[in-house]
């Protein structure tokens, strides 16, 4: 039997978090024993309990505690795993790959899901941007197998040349699950008392990475040209209550409605009329490939790759337009009809976006 570990030090509501949940919902795991290592992350700690697997709680910094990370790990990487998934968006350390090639991994699968680093403080983004790209020159020489979720993400993991050797792994989706439902969208709308003719959506972790204020700020200009929207944010992260201050002082309380993080987001998908993804910057958002399962349109920024734009319903939008004129453009796509487009998944399958597809790719990197 394959012994595979993990790891994943990412938020329970991330979208990482939900791209290994997606997989391991389909990955034939009667031959493998799957265990996973992670920050505090209780949606995968409760996976693992359900399948009988190790959940190792990886809370140790290096740098204040640098025996006792070394220890832990060697715990964890003694157990004899033939493979260990490495789900990261950047790097601050070469030691976890040395420790585990030391104790008996057979195989580094390296997973970048990201194209840049998602920290609060711009001088702490510039800082470990700066360290990420001096240990990369010498982490390549760890990893047995490179795979990235778009070209960005490989570059920025692992430099424009050595991304050309990497696998591209889809973020795939349960396109059954998502796909458009009314009575999900009456049933969302009228939880959240939405009166409104539209309901504009964005899903995604508060965090500096999805441009939440930009995003108000365009809201708060669309509210001045027409008075039939609202906003319903999904997610939770650090900058929620600052976001949720800056709504209040543009007096937009009665119009953007906060859900937090929620689970059945195939339910929330069906009840919004267009989708907003302002990033600053993106790996593959899974969001939009939800989005386009559900037959839902979205307007996001050129920051974001154009690789996820899988089925002519996501629209690429500079940033540098402004929040005046990224809400003329909703109001003219609105204008122009958000009508749930219906059959949709079958250009999701046909580009390898199926979780069936992608669990086969990935069941044959851990056994080879």
């Amino acid at each position: 039997m394959k012994k595979v570990l993990i790891f994943a030090p990412t938020a329970p509501s991330s979208g990482i978090t939900q791209y290994i949940l997606n997989i391991l919902g389909e990955l034939d795991i009667a031959d493998m024993r799957v265990d996973i290592l992670s920050f505090c992350n209780d949606r995968l700690k409760k996976w693992a309990e359900t399948h009988g697997a190790e959940y190792f709680e990886f809370n140790i910094s290096m740098y204040k505690h640098p025996f006792l990370y070394r220890h832990f790990l060697k715990n964890v990487f003694s157990k004899g795993y033939d493979a260990v998934h490495f789900n990261l968006s950047g790097l601050s350390t070469l030691s976890i790959f040395r420790i585990a090639k030391k104790y008996g991994t057979k195989k580094i699968i390296m997973h970048s899901h990201s194209s840049f680093t998602d920290l609060p403080s711009k001088l702490r983004r510039i800082v470990f941007s700066n360290l990420h790209k001096a240990l990369r020159v010498f982490a390549n020489r760890y990893y047995d197998v490179k795979c990235a979720c778009s070209v960005p993400a490989a570059e920025w993991m692992y430099g424009k040349k050595q991304a050309q050797n990497a696998l591209i792994l889809n973020n795939a989706v349960d396109t059954g699950k998502f796909a458009y439902s009314a009575k999900n969208a009456e049933e969302i709308r009228t939880k959240y008392g939405v009166k409104t003719e539209y309901l504009i959506g964005h899903v995604g972790r508060f965090t500096v990475q999805k441009n939440h204020s930009f995003l108000i700020d365009t809201f708060s200009e669309l509210c001045k040209i027409r008075n039939d929207c609202t906003l319903m944010l999904v997610g939770n992260g650090e900058l929620l209550e600052s976001i949720k201050n800056k709504v209040n002082a543009l007096n937009l309380n009665d119009r953007v409605i906060f859900v937090g993080f929620q689970e059945d987001l195939y339910k929330y998908y069906s009840a919004m009329d267009l989708l907003l993804l302002p990033s600053l910057f993106e790996g593959l958002p899974i969001t939009l490939i939800e989005a386009q399962a559900n037959g839902l349109s979205a307007l996001v920024s050129d920051a974001v790759t154009g690789e996820c734009d899988l089925t002519g319903l996501t629209e690429f939008y500079p940033l540098s337009e402004g929040a005046a004129q990224w809400a003329r453009r909703i109001s003219e796509m609105l204008k122009n009809g958000t009508e749930h487009k219906t059959d949709v998944s079958e250009l999701l399958c046909q580009s390898g976006f199926s979780l069936a597809s992608q669990a086969k790719v990935i069941s044959k990197l851990y056994f080879e």
